[in-house]
């Protein structure tokens, strides 16, 4: 799985949401960061998508990427 990060204007999040539904695709309310966010609340909200992003590997719903794979391909 990989994860993209977007900006787009906040009166465009609803149809962006609709379109991510319609393609199968999922994201997390945790990623939905307001531009007003401050630092602290952005590494906030990227600390807990990555608890959720462990947790989703402990349930076999997403699988991890081995350490010597991920050095691999940078």
């Amino acid at each position: 799985m990989t994860a993209i990060t977007i900006n787009i204007p906040n009166h465009e999040v609803s149809f962006f949401k609709k379109m991510i539904s319609k393609m199968g695709w999922t994201y997390s309310e945790a990623d939905v960061v307001q531009m007003k966010a401050t630092p602290k609340e952005q590494a906030l909200a990227k600390v807990d998508h990555a608890f959720g992003q462990l947790k989703q590997m402990q349930e076999g719903k997403i699988n991890g990427v081995d350490a010597e794979e991920l050095l691999n391909e940078l």
